[in-house]
């Protein structure tokens, strides 16, 4: 299993997962161009999937373009598709291209099995997903990898699909007092705090102490540019972590607008 970071936060999100000989992109929120730059670094020049979270721009920027490019297909759930083909906000595509993923029925492709799953957001139909090798290879277990940003709240369901995970993308969004003290609409404030915005980086602290494992390599995600630092959420986290006696095998911070390190299980 191989996976990086393209970009991560409000002004953009992109990644890229390798398992059992798939290759996946999970949200296409930069520019094509800067989303095949990266590919290329790995000589990657195909994919089998792109799989979308939910349709705000920071996640489908890129999408079409490198769907069109690479002749990916994009999945999506159906309420996002509805609204992608009302809006025409993807660009041309094929019939093919096109494809839905429900929430909460495993998709195979290859050797990889995908569970898309719902999470609490404004947006149509928005979900995190579960990555992991297919039954007979690997038999459905470890490496399990699970993305789950742009969150309000982390409900029972959630923190089930995300426990065991070997790689866990987790959203750390803002700090509550920056958030308030800063130059957001009132309007806006109220929808990023709210049970349907963003995980708060003491919230992600919370969810990980209930769900992790010492094998749990962690990446917080979604940092806010005006609500966050990257040094402000891991010393939330980790201190949340160190005040529940829980150890991850690694904890770190997903770049804004860098590719992030190669992780491999």
């Amino acid at each position: 299993m191989r996976f990086f970071t393209i970009a991560s936060g409000s002004s953009g999100n992109a990644y890229y997962l390798n398992i059992a000989d798939q290759h996946f992109l999970i949200d296409a929120g930069v520019s094509g161009k800067k989303i095949e730059h990266a590919l290329q670094k790995f000589n990657i020049n195909s994919l089998n999937g792109i799989f979308i979270t939910h349709e705000h721009r920071d996640h489908i920027t890129g999408a079409g373009v490198i769907a069109r490019r690479l002749k990916a297909d994009i999945y999506a759930t159906p309420l996002t598709w509805r609204y992608f083909l009302r809006h025409k906000n993807l660009g041309t595509l094929t019939e093919n291209q096109v494809k839905t993923i429900e929430p909460n029925k495993p998709l195979i492709l290859g050797g990889a099995e995908v569970l898309a799953f719902d999470i609490p957001h404004d947006a149509s139909q928005p979900v995190g997903y579960v990555f992991r090798p297919a039954n007979g290879n690997g038999g459905g277990g470890f490496p399990k990898v699970a993305i789950a940003t742009d969150l309000g709240h982390a409900t029972d369901s959630i923190k089930e699909h995300l426990r065991d995970a070997r790689l866990l993308i987790l959203e750390s969004n803002h700090d509550p007092e920056m958030l308030q003290r800063g130059r957001y609409h009132p309007t806006l404030k109220a929808r990023v705090a709210s049970n349907r915005g963003h995980l708060s980086n003491a919230q992600a602290g919370m969810l990980l102490a209930e769900i992790s494992t010492p094998q749990t390599h962690v990446i917080l995600a979604h940092l806010s540019e005006e609500n966050n630092t990257p040094m402000l959420a891991f010393d939330t986290v980790q201190r949340v972590l160190d005040g529940n006696n829980i150890k991850v095998a690694k904890l770190e911070i997903a770049e804004r607008h860098i590719m992030g390190e190669v992780v491999e299980i």
